[in-house]
């Protein structure tokens, strides 16, 4: 069997907050924006339910597969749910029309999620358990970071987005590439007193090293992506995994400047956006590569082959 992404969906919940709103910490719009690129980022408001707003991305993709008890898995990412029983997958399938008998569950692999919740849905398809399954990201970063941190305040930001996978004989096989190493995991760590700590530098050098050779590996099996999109983390990590994708001349997408990070959602948040102004084909062949936090990295190459108007940006930008 072969599985690939058929519709893409983005939540549009959420406020916008631009730079000027850090002026409080001594942060200005262009020192912000020369150290990540970002210039505008979405905040969830405080009383918001992440399992409404994983729901929302959920639900558009549910009434596009037709019958919903096709669909045989839910896999809900998030590092930043903060409840932990029960988990949230349960009542976002509820909330997005999928029946009782779907297999959900929650799954947090920091800013791999995203990768790693791919891996996981195809490979169910794959065996041959489901002809479809949806993977959701849903983070809320804000509420995690310490907003008087200087480092991280301006970094982290909230949105949700799901994909759905379906079985297609004409999709070539998915690839995927993963790693993980439990002795770096002080690099970055949400700390006890509240706030995440972050290892600015050695992050920024093994967060290029790691994308970058989890995509030489994703290049080398054909079919190559057609496309690479990398975890939003840092305007400037980006630019040095572009460096990479000019020299094979494939479109490299970067979105962070009106999404900030947005942990394990920042990738189907950045395709659905590049998606959605037109500035990528509708069809062909995604390589997504993370970096996060345990330290958890990967990569996946996958085919999709989105319907006109079936992704949504998270917000309009006219």
């Amino acid at each position: 069997m072969s599985a690939g992404i058929v519709g893409l969906h983005a939540a549009k919940s959420g406020d916008v907050v631009d730079n000027s709103h850090f002026e409080s910490i001594g942060l200005t719009d262009e020192w912000i924006r020369r150290r990540s690129g970002i210039a505008s980022r979405t905040w969830f408001p405080d009383g918001a339910e992440l399992a409404d707003v994983a729901a929302e991305a959920c639900a558009p993709l549910v009434g596009r597969a037709g019958d919903p008890s096709a669909i045989g898995a839910l896999i809900v990412v998030s590092t930043s749910v903060r409840q932990r029983v029960p988990a949230i997958a349960q009542k976002v399938a509820e909330l997005a029309g999928l029946p009782s008998s779907v297999l959900a569950f929650d799954m947090n692999a920091a800013c791999c999620g995203f990768v790693y919740g791919l891996v996981n849905g195809l490979s169910l398809i794959d065996a041959g358990q489901t002809r479809s399954a949806l993977v959701c990201t849903v983070e809320a970063m804000s509420r995690m970071v310490d907003r008087s941190d200087r480092q991280t305040a301006c970094l982290f930001a909230d949105g949700a987005a799901a994909v759905l996978l379906e079985d297609r004989a004409e999709f070539p096989r998915f690839v995927h590439v993963a790693g993980g190493d439990g002795g770096r995991e002080q690099l970055m760590r949400e700390t006890d007193a509240g706030g995440i700590h972050l290892d600015g530098a050695q992050v920024y050098d093994r967060a290029v090293r790691r994308m970058s050779d989890t995509a030489r590996q994703l290049f080398a099996h054909d079919p190559a992506p057609s496309v690479l999109v990398g975890h939003q983390a840092n305007g400037r990590i980006l630019e040095q995994i572009r460096t990479f994708t000019s020299e094979l001349g494939v479109p490299f997408v970067n979105r962070i400047e009106h999404f900030g990070n947005t942990s394990s959602a920042s990738i189907p948040l950045a395709l659905a956006d590049e998606l959605s102004t037109g500035s990528l084909s509708a069809e062909g062949r995604l390589g997504a590569v993370a970096y996060g936090a345990g330290e958890a990295w990967g990569g996946v190459s996958v085919s999709y082959r989105i319907p006109a108007g079936g992704t949504a940006a998270q917000q309009d930008r006219t």
